[in-house]
């Protein structure tokens, strides 16, 4: 079954109208973990619950609120949410362009293809080109959602990847955490041998090499259990202490990865 698009409109740059349709780029693991009754094994139904009311509110009924003040709301319509959205022109608003490596990744969220629409390849083919080969990254805002996103566009493998952006105001300091205002000195033999273990361990990372664990194991037990077999899972919990003497630790991590 081909993805179907979650949102329609356009890229907008200088006097450049680029007519796109966007879809999700990520397919996240789920467990398939539902919550079930302990005695007849049912899964569990969650309903809309009017705790003033007492009764069921069906899907199409429901209205969004605002809270203006503390167990005050103003109530919005889907209708007043969705009349916002087509004010904004649908329209990914590119407003500047900045070095593809000036991008702290902190502030990416999510990502979504964007595929020319009808009639749009030239212009689509066009940016993308461009945008590999002067190796730069495109930050608009788009209205998605019920929120503005700031955004960024760049080429990927051959397509458009736009992600959407956390605001400044939304990012924690580290510095708020009192964990880092202790101060500690670093020795420089030390130092020396993290950057020599660096040095060994560093190799291209292939994602692909990498798979998720636990929903393998999770898979196992699943067909174990389907085949009326209690599968016996080893749990093997990693004991977590400090390290007590740096220097050997970071000596005997750098013999062991030399014998590889």
């Amino acid at each position: 079954m081909p993805p179907r698009a979650i949102w329609k409109g356009a890229i907008s740059f200088g006097l450049v109208s680029i007519p796109v349709k966007t879809y999700g780029a990520i397919s996240e693991h789920k467990t398939g973990l539902r919550m079930m009754c302990p005695k007849c094994k049912s899964p569990l139904q969650f309903k809309r619950m009017c705790p003033k009311c007492m009764k069921e509110v069906a899907w199409n009924e429901i209205v969004k609120g605002f809270e203006v003040q503390k167990g005050k709301y103003v109530a919005i319509t889907p209708k007043e949410l969705e009349k916002l959205e087509l004010e904004s022109g649908r329209l990914v608003e590119i407003f500047q362009f900045v070095e593809a490596d000036k991008l702290d990744p902190i502030y990416f969220d999510t990502s979504y293809y964007l595929m020319p629409d009808e009639r749009a390849e030239k212009p689509y083919f066009l940016m993308h080109e461009a945008l590999s080969q002067y190796g730069k990254i495109a930050i608009g805002r788009v209205v998605m959602h019920e929120k503005e996103h700031l955004v960024a566009l760049r080429p990927y493998e051959g397509a458009i990847l736009m992600a959407t952006l956390h605001y400044a105001d939304e990012i924690r300091s580290p510095k708020d955490f009192p964990e880092l205002k202790k101060g500690v000195e670093v020795d420089k033999e030390e130092l020396e041998l993290a950057e020599q273990l660096i040095r060994i361990m560093k190799k291209p990372f292939a994602f692909k090499e990498y798979k998720d664990r636990y929903h393998d194991a999770l898979i196992k037990l699943v067909e174990a259990k389907m085949k009326g077999q209690e599968e016996v899972i080893e749990v093997r919990v990693p004991e977590i202490k400090p390290t007590k003497n740096l220097m050997e630790a970071l000596k005997a991590s750098i013999r062991a990865h030399e014998k590889r």
